[in-house]
């Protein structure tokens, strides 16, 4: 069972990329011979630091179902139309996601016909057991994937590049952020395909206010965001990061869709809030509207680009 998942998922040892074997404990790398355990039923391969996030159920019920309404209404639609007839020989395309959190995401791309696997270093694994597709989870750390070079059409990921390369759950960012980004960058596309696509997310480091970090349940108020902040992003420091790595120019792709402001919609307060949001959304997602997804306009980014060569 336990090389049977090995080969299914491509593993790899997350420290030197050389082959592992099971044995009674889990999995030991033949090459430098690190040992690999299972934590809760899943294979625990978290190279390097684990990210100590929020864990209270309350939160990650909400989280599944936003996770959801992602997925159902923006992913899936997404790599339909990169993939609409599939690949050569009926081969599913192979999904990565990276921090996929909850696992959410994992069960429907599966459910809707694509490969996917997850990865995730933080306390959202918990809920883990709840998934259909259990055996496509794994605990990785983004900076040292467990998986063969090429092995990937599309490595993608929401609100993660902000909180690499930060102190602890923080927005204080620490002095080798740049440094941890690239590394993950580098491992993003290391196991994508030539020609495959990675696809990142999150709020932009352009637009005044973040609006999706800082906030307690039920509060409105946007934390400031100086330009100066190195913890979110904007559609040229994903290019820069993943040029570094051996990918083409990024592409500031429509947001419409992306978030179903699901918690806004249970109070008169979150409805009058997100109305603006939803606006901009739909405007920058128009035809002829590209030129204002990276600008001080836009609050969020989804940003695509390939791997060359």
């Amino acid at each position: 069972m336990l090389e049977q998942r090995i080969k299914s998922l491509g593993l790899v040892c997350p420290r030197c990329h050389g082959a592992l074997g099971a044995n009674a404990q889990g999995y030991r790398c033949r090459v430098c011979a690190s040992d690999y355990a299972f934590t809760d039923g899943f294979p625990d391969l978290i190279e390097g630091e684990r990210f100590d996030d929020p864990s209270d159920d309350t939160l990650l019920r909400y989280e599944e179902q936003s996770n959801a309404d992602l997925t159902n209404n923006y992913w899936q639609p997404l790599f339909r139309k990169l993939w609409p007839k599939g690949l050569a020989g009926g081969r599913e395309p192979r999904l990565l996601s990276v921090g996929c959190g909850t696992g959410v995401d994992v069960d429907l791309l599966r459910d809707g016909g694509f490969d996917s696997v997850g990865i995730d270093c933080g306390n959202r694994s918990n809920v883990w057991p709840r998934r259909r597709h259990t055996e496509r989870l794994v605990m990785a750390n983004g900076k040292h994937l467990p998986f063969d070079d090429n092995s990937f059409d599309c490595a993608f990921c929401g609100c993660v590049f902000p909180h690499v390369g930060v102190v602890g759950d923080t927005d204080i960012t620490a002095p080798d952020v740049h440094l941890q980004r690239c590394a993950m960058a580098r491992e993003m596309v290391r196991v994508l395909k030539p020609g495959g696509y990675i696809i990142v997310s999150s709020p932009n480091r352009w637009f005044p206010f973040d609006i999706f970090h800082g906030r307690k349940p039920g509060q409105y108020t946007p934390r400031f965001n100086p330009p100066s902040s190195r913890f979110l992003l904007s559609v040229g420091d994903y290019e820069q990061l993943f040029a570094q790595a051996g990918c083409g120019p990024a592409q500031a792709m429509p947001v419409e869709n992306y978030w179903g402001f699901i918690r806004s919609k249970h109070s008169v307060k979150g409805m009058m809030f997100g109305l603006p949001v939803r606006f901009v959304f739909w405007l920058v997602s128009r035809p002829g509207m590209g030129f204002l997804r990276g600008s001080p306009v836009n609050p969020w980014l989804v940003v695509m680009m390939q791997k060359t060569g």
